[in-house]
Order: structure tokens, then C-alpha cells, then sequence
């Protein structure tokens, strides 16, 4: 059996649904150092995503640091999740989240992230729309090569907020191109990878049958995201939560070197991320996730849910 390499100290960016919610876990419940979370709209405006963020932490015992980031996209208006996964971005069966007080950490999201990453920090898992990171190296170029930056966002083939273009994409096309011109080393966990990964209903009763209420709102919370697709009938793909398995442990995929680009302007393309798979045409910029190990992925990802639901 081959060994899991050592926990990593990394920083999540997050539009705060429930497979945001969910990755997260997923990487504390594996041991790694979340150093920062910094919130950018997206699934939800980010007055909403932040008011997530507070509540998972405040229910699920997180103690990083919530930096509110960018509340628009670069230049385009913000486009929301909300036709699938509701006002709040977290569709449940019964029980959601607590208020809580909104407090995020003083400084903004994308200087904390600087201050972090002049420190040593170097792996940066980000799950919506790239704008914070895009302020980032817009706003201090310097940094942009130290970046080992891990997102679930893109696809090479069949969309799912257009015909072409995955949701992280579609929001903010423009920050996609600011990442990639700055040269930030990039791998993307596209639709094509986390729809090899896929929960369904039956995967629920192992988490209903664990006491106590935080089980049975992270149960409700789980059964409301699987009920997405066709209301359970189909199974669900997990997003998210694949994307922080393969930046925990990147050998439970295989990466292939392209050449990346979005589409801004398209009529019918916009936020469509272009895979050039030909070295001898355009020399690579980014890496692009394959042929996940889902097996692997979804027992950890159901062992992670286990220690949230106990916490």
C-alpha cells in the first residue's frame, strides 16, 4: 500500500457552498494545516458566502482565519449558483447552518493571503471563481511564482453552467487569464475529473446512523446536495471535495501538461476554458487532472464527513 504523503499547510479560497464546506473538512479531518480561508462571491453574493463560512466554523469547531475577498467578479456582474442550489447555497432536506456573528479576520482576504505567502506558504487550494487570486498577483506580481495553486474550475469538453463553460469559469473568465498570464503553476480539477467521482443517496445511512445533531445536519446538508441531480434519482458529482483530495495527495490522479486558456468574449463560449492537449502547437501553462483514483477519494471523503459529523 502506498503511503499518503505528509499533511500540507495550505489556504483554501472558497465561494462557501456545501462541497466547499464539505473540501474543507475533508482537509482538516486529513491532518492539514488550513492556514488561512479567504471568501470571494460566487455560489452566493459574498455577504452570504461569508455568513456561511462563519457558520460552518462556528459549528464544525474550525479556528483559521475567514478573510472577506472580492464581491464582484473582474468585470463582468456576478453571476450566482442560486437557480440550483438556493439563496443560501446550501440546499438541505431539513435541518442548515446556525447564524452566526459575522466576523471575518481584519485584514482583506488577498493581503492576508500576500502576508502568508512571503511567510513560506506555497499551495493554495481555490473553489470558486479565481478573482481573489487574480487580485493577488495583479497586486503583488512578485508572488505569483511562488504559487502551487490547486482549483476546481474549467472543463475541456461539456459544461455545466453553458454548453461549455463549468460555473467557477463562467463567473470570472477574466480572472482565469490574469492567473494564467502571471504565470501562476496551476492544475485544474475540471468537470471531466470530479464527474468520475459521484455519491448517491445510499451513500447517506452511514451518517444518518451517527448520534447527535451535528451528524444530523451535516446528513440533512449532504442529502440536499446528492437531491441536486434529479432529486437523487442520478447519482451526484462531487466537486469540491475532489479537487482538495488531489492537493492533499496529487497521486490519486494523473496530470496532463496543456496549454490553458478561457474564452472572454464568445457569445455562446464565454468562460469556456480552451485545452490546447498539443505541446508542438503551444508549450504548456497549466496541468489538467485525469482519471481520478474515485474509489480512494470517496472513502476518504465519507471518512472525513464521519469525524465532522463527530467533532
Amino acid at each position: 500500500m502506498t503511503a499518503r504523503p505528509p499533511s500540507p499547510s495550505l489556504w483554501i479560497d472558497a465561494d462557501m457552498g456545501f462541497d466547499d464546506l464539505a473540501a474543507i473538512g475533508l482537509c482538516l479531518a486529513e491532518g492539514a494545516e488550513v492556514a488561512g480561508l479567504s471568501i470571494v462571491a460566487g455560489n452566493v453574493p459574498l455577504p452570504q458566502a461569508l455568513q456561511n463560512a462563519q457558520a460552518a466554523a462556528k459549528t464544525f469547531g474550525w479556528t483559521m482565519s475567514i478573510h472577506a475577498g472580492a464581491a464582484t467578479p473582474l468585470a463582468a456582474e456576478l453571476q450566482t449558483a442560486a437557480y440550483v442550489l438556493g439563496d443560501d447555497g446550501m440546499p438541505s432536506v431539513n435541518r442548515r447552518l446556525p447564524l452566526a456573528p459575522l466576523a471575518p479576520h481584519g485584514e482583506d482576504a488577498v493581503a492576508a493571503l500576500a502576508d502568508w505567502l512571503r511567510a513560506g506558504g506555497r499551495q493554495v487550494l481555490a473553489l470558486g471563481p479565481l478573482t481573489n487570486l487574480a487580485h493577488l498577483v495583479t497586486r503583488y506580481p512578485d508572488l505569483a511564482r511562488d504559487l502551487d495553486l490547486v482549483w476546481m474550475g474549467g472543463a475541456f469538453a461539456r459544461g455545466n453552467h453553458s454548453a461549455v463553460a463549468e460555473f467557477n469559469a463562467a463567473v470570472d473568465p477574466e480572472a482565469i487569464d490574469v492567473v494564467l498570464r502571471a504565470g501562476v503553476d496551476l492544475l485544474m480539477v475540471g468537470l471531466e475529473c470530479c464527474r468520475e467521482v459521484q455519491v448517491t443517496l445510499g451513500d447517506l445511512p452511514p451518517l444518518r446512523d451517527l448520534p447527535g445533531e451535528t451528524a444530523a445536519l451535516l446528513a440533512d446538508l449532504y442529502e440536499g446536495y446528492i437531491r441536486i441531480a434529479a432529486d437523487g434519482a442520478r447519482p451526484m458529482s462531487l466537486y469540491d471535495p475532489v479537487a482538495a483530495a488531489l492537493a492533499l495527495d496529487p497521486a490519486l490522479c494523473r496530470q496532463e501538461p496543456v496549454f490553458l486558456a478561457a474564452e472572454l468574449t464568445g457569445t455562446l463560449t464565454r468562460g469556456m476554458t480552451v485545452v490546447e492537449w498539443r505541446g508542438q502547437k503551444a508549450a504548456p501553462n497549466a496541468r489538467v487532472a485525469m482519471q481520478p483514483d474515485a474509489a480512494t477519494i470517496r472513502s476518504r471523503f465519507h471518512a472525513a464527513l464521519s469525524r465532522m459529523a463527530l467533532a
